[in-house]
């Protein structure tokens, strides 16, 4: 429950009411967008580096996504924002794994966590993006 209150912009001390307005901090939203996008197009650099799991068309499809989204990111840097669309955006965004990195794949690691800490921090209302009126 409280995970939804903070995608429409409430907090814990609100009551039960109308949505809050949420007006959108351009700029911080940009750079948010950015920071995904560099972060998607490193670990796409990084899967792509091992030439031998790109046989693998379940790998080559995640490859493929993750510049999807990256393309996805920087479509919407340059274009009017949306809040629904960058919602869209970073709940699309999935970690190359769930369970423990293969030992091989250390690497990817960091580079995973990056990406899920950028598409979370789309999720989140700004302090100021909240319209109190």
């Amino acid at each position: 429950m409280n995970f939804l209150k903070r995608l429409f912009g409430r907090s814990d001390d609100e009551e039960s009411g109308p949505d809050l307005p949420i007006s959108l901090d351009v700029e911080q939203r940009r750079a948010q967008l950015l920071r995904l996008e560099r972060a998607l197009d490193a670990l796409v650099g990084a899967m792509k580096e091992d030439q031998s799991r790109l046989r693998n068309p379940g790998w080559r499809e995640r490859v493929a996504e993750y510049g999807r989204l990256a393309g996805e990111a920087m479509t919407q840097r340059k274009s009017e924002l949306a809040r629904d669309r960058m919602l869209d955006l970073a709940f699309e965004v999935r970690p190359v794994f769930t369970g423990p990195i293969p030992p091989e794949l250390e690497a990817v690691g960091p580079l995973q966590d990056e990406v899920m800490a950028a598409a979370d921090a789309l999720r989140e209302v700004l302090p100021g993006e909240r319209d109190a009126s």
